[in-house]
C-alpha cells in the first residue's frame, strides 16, 4: 500500500514535499558522483594542469591549454619565461592561455617559416655539444618525457641490459635502473662512455625533441636569484630594464651591468663548459703565468682556449677563469652565433629575414633564439596536435596498468585470492549458520555473543595476533587435536552409552590439553622437533584470518532461521539428509543474502592493503592494492589519481552489474 494515495498527490504541499525529496536525493547523488568524476579528469591531467581541479580540464577542448602543457614537459620555467618575455612565470600555474596568444597569432606563412628554418638549422647547421635534451622538465610522468626513448636506444644499441652493464660497468637489473644522464654544463665534458653515449643518442633526435643551450635562461636565473627584480637591479647597479627576462648577455659580455656583475657571472652561473677564451689579448699570457706560480704548477703548462679534458689541466684552467683572467679576454660559445650565421646565409639580408619570420631586426647580430624556438615547436605542435591530446588522455592510465603488469603476479594474486575468498566465506559461514539454525543447542545464542564479540575489536588490533599466529602456525598441535577428536568419536561409537557423554568429554578435553598442551611441546623441545609452520608469503596467510565472519553467521543464522520449517519436514519425510537439504533447500532459498556476503568478501579481499601487505611481504605475492601503494609512493599525483581509477573500476562494475541482487538482498530478509 502506497503512503501517500493518489488523491494525497494531487495536492500543493504534497508535490512540493516530493519535489523537495526529489532534490535532495539528486543533491546526493551528484555529491557523491562528483568527486569520482574530478579523479577521473585529474588522472588525465599532468604538471601543467594538476592544480586546476576542474571536471572538464581545457586542453580537452582548447589547443593552446595543450600547448601549455607541452611546452611545459618540453622546458624548464625560466626558459619558458625569457623566451616569452614574462617575469613572474615561476611555476606552470603562472602560465595563462592569453599569454599564449601572442604565439598563435603569428601569421601561418611567418609561422612556417620560422619552423622551417628552425628545424633545417638544427638539422644541419647546430654544434651538437650546444644541443640540449627537451621534455626532460616535466619528469618521467610526463607522456612525451625523452625518458623511454633513450631506454629504447639503449637497448636498440646494446640487445641486452648484461651488455650495456659491461659498458657502463654497473649492476642494474632493468633498462630503467640506469637513470637518464645528468649534463653538468659547468663542468669539463665527460668522457665517460655513459656520457658519450648520451650525445649520440641526443645527436639522433628529431628537431622536435631537441633543444639548444639557452644563455640568456642562465643570465635571468642569476639575476633572480641575485637581485630579485629589475627595480633592485637598477638602483645596484644603474643598469635600466624593464624585467630581468630582457637582460641579454650581451648586456653583461659588454659590461653595461659593471664589472663586479659580470665578473660574478663568470664566477658562479656561467657555464664552463662552454668559455673560450681570447688567446690573442695581450694580457692572457702573464695572468696564466701568475696563476700557475700561485698554484706551484710547471710554467710549460699549456693554456687552451677551452676547458682541458685532463682533470688536473682543467682545475687550474677553471681557478684561473674565476680569478686571475682579464674579464674581456672571457667569452662563451654560443648557438645564437651559428644560428645567426645560418640565417645570414640563407636570407642574406636582414630585410629578407625580417619579412620572412615578421620580425624588426636592425641587424643579423640582433636575432634571438628563444621566440624563434617556440613559435617553431608551435608550428610543430599543430602538426600533431590529435595525438598529443590523446596520448595526453591515456597515458596515466597505461602507465599504471603497465606498472601493475610487469611487476610481480598482482593480477594473478589478486584473482585467486578474491575468488579464494569468496569461496570460503560462502562455504564456512553457511555451514555454521545452518547448524545453529537447525540444530537447536542451549549454548547457541552464547555462541553468537561470541562471535559478535570479535565485531568489538579494530581490524587493526585483530591483525596483530593474526600476523603472530601466521608466523607461527601451530600445526603440531591442530594435528594432535584431530586425532584426539577423532580417536573420540571411534570410542563413542564402539562403547556406545556405555560411556556416559559428559565425563568421557571432559576426560577427553583433559587429554587434548595434557598432549597438545604439555607433553607434544617438551618432546619437540627435547628432539628439537619444530610444531609450528610458517604461513607467510601463502595464500593461506590471506585466507585464514577472514575464513569466518561472526557478523556473516549472525546475519545468516536469521535469514536461515526465517524459512519455513515445513519445507525441511517434507525433506525428512522423503528421506533427505541435512547435507542434501543444505544444498537443494536452503542455499537456493538464501541467493540474495549470500550474494550479498560474496559481494562483501570480494570488497574486503579486493582492497586489502595492511594485512595483505603485512603478511606477504614478498614481492611475487602482493596483491594489487600493495603494488599500486608502492606506485603511488614514486609518482605525482595524476599517476596517483590514475592509479585509484584503475583501482575502483572492478569494484565499480561489480556493483553495476549485482544492483538487483544487491537489492534482493536488502529487501527479501525485510519482506521475510
Amino acid at each position: 500500500m502506497a503512503l501517500i494515495s493518489r488523491i494525497g498527490r494531487r495536492s500543493t504541499p504534497v508535490r512540493l514535499l516530493l519535489l523537495g525529496m526529489y532534490l535532495l536525493l539528486t543533491l546526493g547523488a551528484v555529491m557523491m558522483v562528483y568527486p569520482f568524476v574530478l579523479m577521473i579528469s585529474t588522472a588525465t591531467t599532468s604538471k601543467a594542469d594538476v592544480d586546476e581541479f576542474q571536471l572538464v580540464p581545457r586542453y580537452w577542448h582548447d589547443d593552446l591549454s595543450l600547448f601549455k602543457k607541452v611546452l611545459v614537459d618540453a622546458f624548464d620555467m625560466s626558459a619558458i619565461a625569457v623566451a616569452l618575455d614574462q617575469e613572474r612565470w615561476f611555476r606552470p600555474r603562472d602560465i595563462k592561455e592569453q599569454d599564449l596568444e601572442a604565439v598563435a597569432q603569428v601569421p601561418e606563412s611567418q609561422r612556417r617559416a620560422i619552423g622551417d628554418d628552425w628545424r633545417r638549422f638544427l638539422d644541419q647547421a647546430c654544434p651538437d655539444e650546444v644541443k640540449v635534451a627537451l621534455f626532460t622538465a616535466g619528469g618521467p610522468d610526463s607522456p612525451l618525457s625523452l625518458e623511454q626513448e633513450y631506454f629504447d636506444w639503449l637497448e636498440s644499441q646494446f640487445g641486452s641490459i648484461a651488455a650495456a652493464n659491461h659498458r657502463y660497468d654497473d649492476n642494474a637489473e632493468t633498462w630503467k635502473e640506469f637513470g637518464m644522464p645528468a649534463e653538468h654544463f659547468a663542468r669539463r665534458p665527460a668522457r665517460a662512455a655513459r656520457s658519450l653515449d648520451w650525445r649520440r643518442f641526443l645527436s639522433t633526435r628529431t628537431p622536435q625533441r631537441t633543444g639548444v643551450l639557452d644563455l640568456n635562461r642562465i643570465v635571468f636565473d642569476f639575476l633572480v636569484s641575485t637581485y630579485g627584480n629589475a627595480s633592485r637591479l637598477e638602483e645596484l647597479t644603474g643598469f635600466r630594464a624593464t624585467s630581468l627576462t630582457r637582460v641579454r648577455y650581451e648586456d653583461i659580455e659588454t659590461g653595461r651591468l659593471g664589472i663586479e656583475v659580470e665578473r660574478q657571472f663568470y664566477l658562479r652561473a656561467a657555464p664552463l663548459r662552454f668559455v673560450a677564451l681570447d688567446l690573442d689579448h695581450p694580457d692572457l699570457r702573464g695572468a696564466w703565468q701568475r696563476t700557475l706560480r700561485e698554484a706551484d704548477k710547471p710554467d710549460d703548462t699549456v693554456l687552451t682556449r677551452r676547458i682541458p679534458e685532463a682533470p688536473k689541466t682543467a682545475a687550474i684552467w677553471s681557478r684561473f677563469i674565476q680569478t686571475d683572467c682579464p674579464l674581456d679576454a672571457l667569452g662563451i660559445v654560443r648557438p645564437e652565433t651559428a644560428w645567426r650565421s645560418f640565417l645570414e646565409d640563407r636570407y642574406g639580408s636582414v630585410t629578407s629575414l625580417n619579412a620572412a619570420h615578421g620580425t624588426s631586426w636592425d641587424r643579423f647580430e640582433d636575432a634571438d633564439i628563444g621566440r624563434s624556438m617556440v613559435v617553431a615547436h608551435y608550428d610543430s605542435f599543430l602538426m600533431s596536435k590529435a595525438r598529443l591530446r590523446w596520448r595526453y588522455l591515456v597515458h596515466n592510465f597505461k602507465t599504471v596498468l603497465g606498472f601493475v603488469a610487469v611487476h610481480g603476479r598482482a593480477m594473478q594474486v589478486t584473482l585467486i585470492y578474491v575468488l579464494l575468498t569468496i569461496t570460503t566465506t560462502l562455504t564456512v559461514n553457511p555451514l555454521a549458520a545452518y547448524a545453529m539454525s537447525r540444530f537447536r543447542l542451549r549454548e547457541t545464542y552464547h555462541i553468537l555473543v561470541f562471535l559478535l564479540a570479535t565485531m568489538a575489536f579494530p581490524g587493526e588490533v585483530l591483525m596483530i595476533p593474526s600476523f603472530l599466529l601466521i608466523k607461527s602456525f601451530p600445526l603440531g598441535q591442530i594435528a594432535i587435536v584431530v586425532l584426539c577428536l577423532l580417536g573420540f568419536a571411534a570410542l563413542r561409537r564402539w562403547l556406545g552409552n556405555r560411556l556416559p557423554l559428559l565425563p568421557s568429554a571432559t576426560l577427553a578435553l583433559v587429554v587434548v590439553l595434557f598432549l597438545a598442551g604439555w607433553a607434544a611441546p617438551r618432546l619437540a623441545d627435547h628432539y628439537d622437533v619444530n610444531l609450528s609452520v610458517t604461513l607467510m608469503n601463502t595464500f593461506w596467510a590471506l585466507i585464514l584470518p577472514a575464513m569466518a565472519n561472526g557478523y556473516g553467521i549472525f546475519l545468516l543464522k536469521g535469514f536461515f532461521d526465517s524459512l519455513p520449517p515445513e519445507l525441511y519436514e517434507s525433506g525428512l519425510i522423503d528421506g533427505a539428509g541435512e547435507l542434501r537439504m543444505f544444498w537443494q533447500i536452503t542455499i537456493p532459498l538464501c541467493k540474495p543474502i549470500l550474494a550479498v556476503m560474496a559481494l562483501g568478501a570480494f570488497i574486503t579481499s579486493y582492497g586489502a592493503f595492511m594485512h595483505a601487505f603485512l603478511v606477504c611481504q614478498d614481492p611475487e605475492m602482493w596483491t594489487l592494492m600493495v603494488f599500486l601503494y608502492q606506485f603511488q609512493q614514486i609518482h605525482t599525483v595524476p599517476m596517483v589519481m590514475a592509479s585509484l581509477v584503475v583501482a575502483a573500476v572492478p569494484t565499480l562494475v561489480v556493483f553495476v552489474l549485482c544492483q538487483r541482487v544487491i537489492l534482493r538482498g536488502i529487501v527479501i530478509p525485510t519482506f521475510k
